[in-house]
C-alpha cells in the first residue's frame, strides 16, 4: 500500500493571508494525486497556536502509533521544529516547506528554534529559488533542498472582463478610458507600493488609476507617498477585500502590477497573487526580484522589471498597448501559459515526486 502523507499546517482557511493561501493550494493539490492525505491544520488566530500546537503533536502521535500513515509533510519551519522531536523519535519520514520569512525572519528567539531543526531536516521543500538560496545561506545543506514550482486553484472561465471592467470604473466613478492598475495584498514595505505611488505614478498620464487593495502597517505611508508626489486622485486606496471584490477587482483591473523593492530582511518568499492575477487574463507586470522571479515567467505569463528603477517602470506601462482590445489579447496569452504552468494539478505531481511518493 503506497504511504499516505499527513499535512500539518499551522496557517490554513478560513484565517486569511498568503500562508494560508498556499497551504490551501498544497492541500488540495495533494488531494489530486493522493485522496487518503490527511490534514492537522489550524485555520485560527495566531495567539491559539498555544493550545493547538500540543493537540497537533497529540492527534500525529495517534496516526503514527496506529499506523495510518507514513510520512509527514509540514508547512513551515516553525512547525517542522515543533514536531521534529515526535518524528525522529518514531522515525517518521518527513519534510517541511520552508517560506522566505523561515529563513530571514530577524528575529533571534525565532531563529534559535527553527535554524538547528531545518538544518537537520532529511528534506527541505523551498517555494522559490530565492527562498532556497536563503536557506543554503542558512546552514541548510543544498543535497536536501528542492524548489517546489507552486499552483495555484485554475478560476472558472467564461467571465466577461468588459463588464467586469465597466462596473468597476462605475462603482469608482471612473471613465471608460481610464485604465485601471491593480495592486492586491498585505500593504508591507517590500512590495513598494509606497514607492510606486511616490515615484512612478506622478510619470504616468493623467487617466491611469492606481488601485490599491488590502491592509498593513504601509497603509499611511502610501496614504503620505501619494499625497507627495500629487497623485491622490489616483491612488484608490480600497482597505481589505473581500472574496466576491477580489473577483471584481481581478475581473475589471486592465493591469496587475507588483513593484517589490528591496528590504534587508525581509523577502518575497513567491507571490502567489501574480499567479491569480495572470490566471485571470490580467496584464501582469512585477518587479524583478526574489521569489517573484518564479511567480513571473517573463514574457510568458507577464513581464519582469527591474526592482526599485522607477525610469523602467514608467516607460514599460507607458509602452502598453494604448488599444484596450490589444492589451486584452496579451493579457489573454499570458492567461493561457500561467493555467499551463501553475495549475495545482501539476504542483501535486511535482511535490509527489520531490517526496519520493509518486510510485
Amino acid at each position: 500500500m503506497p504511504s499516505q502523507p499527513v499535512f500539518l499546517t499551522r496557517k490554513f482557511p478560513p484565517s486569511i493571508g498568503g500562508m494560508e493561501t498556499l497551504a490551501a493550494g498544497v492541500w488540495r493539490s495533494l488531494l489530486t494525486v493522493r485522496p487518503g492525505a490527511r490534514k492537522i491544520s489550524h485555520g485560527g488566530k495566531n495567539r491559539d497556536l498555544v493550545w493547538w500546537f500540543p493537540l497537533s503533536i497529540v492527534r500525529l502521535a495517534l496516526l503514527i502509533v496506529s499506523r495510518r500513515m507514513s510520512f509527514v509533510l509540514t508547512g513551515d519551519a516553525l512547525t517542522y521544529a515543533v514536531v521534529r522531536p515526535l518524528l525522529w523519535v518514531f522515525r517518521v519520514p518527513s519534510a517541511t516547506m520552508i517560506l522566505g520569512l523561515d529563513v530571514t525572519y530577524e528575529n533571534r528567539l525565532y531563529q534559535a528554534i527553527v535554524r538547528t531543526p531545518l538544518r537537520a531536516a532529511p528534506a527541505v521543500i523551498a517555494i522559490s529559488a530565492a527562498t532556497a538560496d536563503r536557506a543554503r545561506e542558512s546552514g541548510v545543506p543544498p543535497e536536501r533542498i528542492s524548489v517546489l514550482r507552486l499552483g495555484v486553484r485554475t478560476p472558472p472561465t467564461g467571465t466577461d472582463r468588459d463588464a467586469d471592467t465597466n462596473a468597476l470604473r462605475r462603482r469608482l466613478g471612473l471613465g471608460n478610458e481610464d485604465l485601471l492598475l491593480l495592486t492586491l495584498g498585505r500593504l508591507v514595505r517590500r512590495k513598494g507600493v509606497r514607492w510606486f505611488c511616490e515615484f512612478v505614478m506622478p510619470g504616468l498620464a493623467p487617466h491611469v488609476h492606481y488601485l490599491v487593495a488590502g491592509d498593513g502597517p504601509d497603509e499611511g505611508g502610501i496614504r503620505a507617498a501619494a499625497e507627495r508626489a500629487g497623485v491622490t486622485d489616483r491612488v484608490h486606496q480600497l482597505g481589505r477585500v473581500t472574496d466576491a471584490e477580489f473577483e471584481e477587482l481581478m475581473g475589471g483591473a486592465d493591469v496587475f502590477v507588483q513593484p517589490n523593492i528591496a528590504v534587508p530582511g525581509d523577502i518575497e518568499g513567491f507571490g502567489l497573487v501574480t499567479v491569480e492575477a495572470a490566471m485571470r487574463g490580467n496584464v501582469v507586470l512585477a518587479a524583478d526580484i526574489e521569489g517573484l522571479r518564479d511567480a513571473v515567467d517573463d514574457g510568458e505569463t507577464g513581464i519582469l522589471i527591474r526592482s526599485g528603477d522607477a525610469d523602467a517602470w514608467t516607460e514599460q506601462l507607458n509602452g502598453l498597448p494604448a488599444d484596450r482590445d490589444e492589451l486584452r489579447q496579451l493579457g489573454i496569452r499570458f492567461q493561457r501559459r500561467a493555467r499551463e504552468l501553475y495549475s495545482e494539478e501539476a504542483m501535486g505531481r511535482e511535490l509527489m515526486v520531490l517526496l519520493n511518493l509518486d510510485a
